[in-house]
């Protein structure tokens, strides 16, 4: 059965639940790694990486987070998707994100967008892959760094 973009939106609010759970430093490790795939490949401006969904991987995006929080991360939300099948089992989507910051005692709206890689296995989608842009130089350009 083909996926559809009322799959993906509903696995990206997910994703998004997950991604505010770790900013509030609560999130649930079996819970995250049920999002991904057993492996993983992911892209951005340092290169290309592959790795493996296990308790390493959760500990490196959990520091992840504590990164955001410690730059005044407060919130991130789900402002666009833009899916395009590849077969039955696999799509690409395009997923806009506003990031909410505050420093200084002012609010910081960061948008972005990511690019993922989905695969469908009994009946449960999983991001196999991810390509970022550079956030390190979003954060600069938003005074965040």
């Amino acid at each position: 059965m083909t996926i559809s973009k009322g799959e993906v939106e509903q696995f990206f609010e997910r994703y998004a639940q997950a991604f505010r759970d770790g900013l509030e430093g609560t999130l649930a490790e079996e819970f995250f790694r049920s999002l991904f795939s057993t492996q993983y490949i992911a892209a951005g401006p340092k290169g290309v990486m592959a790795g493996d969904n296990d308790h390493t991987f959760v500990e490196r995006i959990s520091k992840g987070y504590e990164h955001y929080r410690q730059i005044g991360n407060k919130a991130v939300t789900v402002s666009g998707i833009e899916m395009h099948s590849i077969d039955e089992t696999h799509c690409l989507v395009h997923v806009g994100w506003s990031s909410e910051f505050e420093k200084d005692g002012r609010r910081i709206d960061v948008p972005f967008t990511n690019v993922y890689l989905l695969e469908q296995n009994d009946g449960m989608l999983k991001v196999f892959g991810w390509i970022t842009g550079d956030e390190v130089q979003l954060l600069k350009d938003n005074g965040l760094l």
